[in-house]
C-alpha cells in the first residue's frame, strides 16, 4: 500500500521544494527581524505618545492658521508640548 505513495511522492516533493524553501526563508527573515527589534520601554512608549500628540496638534494648527480655530489649535499645541516636556522629565530624558 505504501509503494504507490512513494512513487508519486518523489516527483511531487521535487516540485514543492523550491516553493517551500522560499516560504521558509521568508518566514525565517520575518522572525529574525522581530527578534532583532529592540523592545521599547514604558518610558519610550510614553514619550512617543506625547510626540504623536504634539505632531497632531501642530497639524491642526497648520490647518487652522489664520482661520477661526487658530487660537484653539495654538492652545492645544501648547498643552501637548507641555505634556511632552513633562513625560520627558518624568523619564529622565530632559533636564
Amino acid at each position: 500500500m505504501t509503494a504507490p505513495l512513494r512513487r508519486h511522492a518523489d516527483p511531487l516533493a521535487r516540485k514543492l521544494v523550491p516553493v517551500v524553501r522560499e516560504m521558509l526563508l521568508a518566514e525565517v527573515e520575518r522572525v529574525a527581524v522581530s527578534l532583532a527589534r529592540p523592545k521599547s520601554s514604558k518610558a519610550d512608549e510614553d514619550i512617543m505618545e506625547a510626540c504623536r500628540q504634539v505632531a497632531s496638534a501642530a497639524d491642526r494648527l497648520a490647518q487652522a492658521k489664520y482661520g477661526v480655530g487658530e487660537i484653539t489649535a495654538r492652545k492645544s499645541l501648547e498643552r501637548a508640548a507641555t505634556a511632552l516636556g513633562r513625560a520627558m522629565r518624568k523619564h529622565g530624558r530632559m533636564p
